[in-house]
């Protein structure tokens, strides 16, 4: 493809920025095979307010902080800092509700 013009090479460069973005930002997985990562500085204490569907344990490692990763029914995921006061009581009531956190320290 021969680009002829700078406006169609700025496209072009605009996409495939957007392109490598969108699979380099945030926590990019859910599939167990792939551990998420989360950072130190993207740990919260906060509650997540909505339903969530999956929930995982990750240990520190390397670059990665540990963590209790929450996934709500958007498949947006909360990397959660082990220490919130709050945690224990909501993985109680996420396990009496069906929603097994996948402790991936113990593996």
């Amino acid at each position: 493809m021969h680009l002829y013009s700078a406006s169609q090479q700025l496209i072009v460069w605009i996409c495939l920025v957007v392109f490598l973005c969108a699979f380099t930002s945030g926590v990019t997985s859910h599939d167990p095979k792939k551990p998420i990562c989360c950072k130190e500085d993207t740990l919260t204490l906060e509650r997540p307010k909505i339903k969530i569907t999956k929930c995982y344990i990750f240990p520190a490692t390397g670059k990665c902080a540990a963590a209790v990763v929450f996934t709500d029914q958007n498949k947006r995921s909360y990397c959660v800092d082990p220490k919130a006061e709050w945690l224990s009581i909501r993985m109680k009531h996420l396990k009496r509700i069906g929603v097994i956190c996948e402790d991936f320290t113990k593996s």
